[in-house]
């Protein structure tokens, strides 16, 4: 049974059209061998995680308020509020996209772009479980 939540749909699609645009983005780019990648693409690279990653943490802040009526102050714990309510049980995971996130905005002169490359070509299927469970709770298709 289907129970009509009060959150803006139109809202979240627009959220997770944003992160699916950057995850293929990001893996067209991780496709080419890191040798290979001009720096441009580097920065494009950086770009889409942080895209990626905002839109990620969009999605959930609008969940907590709207569905769950919780405030939560960070993304981390926004992502716990997600596992606690069994939308998803990938808060770790999600966590780490937004602390990739932190360093690539607030300390981008310490970057290592081959760290970031090998994290995108090692584990991103935690995006796609949270994005399924909210499509699924929301009854989102694309």
């Amino acid at each position: 049974m289907l129970v009509k939540m009060p959150v803006d749909v139109g809202h979240l699609k627009q959220r997770i059209s944003d992160i699916l645009e950057s995850k293929t983005e990001l893996n067209r780019l991780a496709s080419k061998p890191y040798a290979e990648l001009s720096m441009d693409e580097k920065y494009a690279i950086r770009y889409h995680i942080i895209v990626l990653a905002e839109a990620l943490g969009s999605l959930c802040l609008q969940i907590a308020a709207e569905d769950l009526k919780r405030t939560p102050q960070s993304y981390s714990q926004c992502f716990k509020i997600m596992e606690e309510e069994g939308i998803c049980n990938c808060a770790k995971d999600l966590t780490a996209i937004m602390r990739l996130r932190n360093l690539l905005t607030h300390r981008y002169w310490t970057i290592d772009d081959a760290q970031v490359y090998n994290s995108i070509k090692g584990n991103f299927k935690a995006i796609d479980k949270f994005l399924r469970s909210v499509k699924d709770r929301y009854a989102i298709s694309l």
